[in-house]
């Protein structure tokens, strides 16, 4: 009888009235990189020249791996999740750990986990499920941050320095969108400097001014649509 009584009061819990927001717009901005006109160098396999489309997003970061926990319990890998949303009381995040892509877990009797929810006023961190309940800790560790990254239905471009042998420098081309809605497309282009140090691709402009099978020094005079 006692054992029944506890599993009705933790379900009283679980069944508050709570609902996920999802109302965020993330910040956008445009990727140029490098600057015009300054003289950049890169090592191989980096990016000498990129534009697109990046997302400052607000994010959650844990620390160390974070468990919520009263009777059933929800585990929060360490690292940084989106804001998704956030209404008068709440800020409200997603399950996903952005970098490792490791999510959200939760034990066996536990409810199915719908977002991260903390609140403005005293950074209590809760786990909002499905049903609409949530469990909550007081005492969790985390905080606040903004994060770049590429916005999700941008169109990318990239040049990436792949070396240099005798006197011609080898230049990677890559173009994609992170919705694949168009397919990732890459290319490979020679360029002998023996005939001319500057080197053109899509509307890209740049002046070659050393190049080892190491590292490339050049100017960018003209990104693929900035000038």
């Amino acid at each position: 009888m006692k054992r029944i009584i506890l599993l009705s009061l933790f379900g009283l819990v679980l069944s508050a009235c709570n609902t996920m927001k999802y109302n965020y717009v993330a910040e956008t901005k445009q990727i140029s990189y490098p600057d015009l006109n300054v003289v950049t160098k890169t090592f191989i396999g980096d990016d000498m020249v990129r534009q697109g489309t990046a997302a400052l997003k607000d994010v959650i970061h844990f620390p160390q791996t974070t468990v919520v926990s009263r009777g059933v319990d929800f585990t929060i890998p360490a690292g940084e999740y989106s804001k998704v949303g956030e209404d008068q009381k709440y800020l409200f995040f997603g399950l996903n750990e952005l970098n490792s892509g490791l999510t959200v877990r939760k034990s066996t009797f536990a409810d199915i986990p719908a977002g991260i929810r903390t609140n403005k006023k005293d950074n209590e961190l809760c786990i909002v499920t499905i049903s609409g309940g949530s469990l909550c800790n007081s005492d969790a560790s985390f905080f606040y941050q903004k994060k770049n990254v590429t916005y999700q239905n941008s169109f990318q471009q990239i040049l990436i320095y792949n070396g240099k042998v005798g006197n011609k420098i080898n230049i990677g081309y890559k173009e994609f969108n992170n919705d694949f809605v168009r397919p990732a497309f890459s290319n490979n282009v020679e360029y002998d400097l023996s005939e001319s140090k500057t080197i053109r691709y899509k509307g890209a402009e740049l002046e070659i001014i050393k190049a080892t099978n190491q590292f490339i020094e050049y100017k960018v005079y003209s990104n693929f649509n900035l000038r």
